[in-house]
């Protein structure tokens, strides 16, 4: 399965979202057919890029309990039944995104197109890379973040150098 973090997953939802609510504010809102949203449907369940999503609504649910008990610790209990409560009011809200992203699919690929994205994933190499996407991604974060740390270092240290060779006091 194709796992992001929390963060991207709420950076694609909110996109996805903002995307849509936008088009729409803007008298934009492209029509798409029934062929087009289904393609795109089907790209994105086959490519498992969707797969996360749920885990937004459980994630900010936490947040929140977290934030108000932090401020409220007495009302633990009630807050907990309360923010789950709201939670699920809130669930039916999912279908939004899922359409949201099924356009913004649309918008970008044509029917031929997001047919043949489903039919790559649907392949025993597209199912591959379904599943190792998230790992990868993991895997190159962790790697940019030690490149990033040497790269500063050595930026910092030989800028330094230079400076002092120029006679300044670093």
């Amino acid at each position: 399965m194709f796992h992001l973090n929390v963060s991207r997953l709420a950076l694609v939802a909110t996109l996805g979202t903002l995307l849509a609510v936008q088009a729409v504010a803007n008298g934009h809102a492209a029509e798409y057919t029934k062929e087009q949203l289904a393609a795109a449907r089907a790209a994105i369940e086959a490519s498992h890029v969707a797969d996360g999503l749920d885990n937004v609504l459980v994630a900010v649910a936490q947040q929140t309990k977290t934030n108000l008990i932090r401020t409220n610790p007495s009302y633990s209990s009630q807050i907990e039944v309360a923010t789950n409560k709201i939670a699920v009011e809130l669930a039916s809200e999912r279908v939004d995104l899922d359409h949201a992203v099924q356009q913004l699919w649309a918008s970008k690929f044509s029917v031929q197109e997001s047919q043949d994205i489903a039919k790559f994933y649907n392949s025993p190499v597209g199912q591959k890379l379904a599943k190792e996407t998230g790992g990868l991604y993991n895997a190159i974060g962790q790697d940019l973040q030690i490149y990033q740390q040497k790269l500063a270092q050595d930026l910092y240290q030989k800028t330094r150098d230079e400076l002092k060779k120029q006679g300044l006091p670093f």
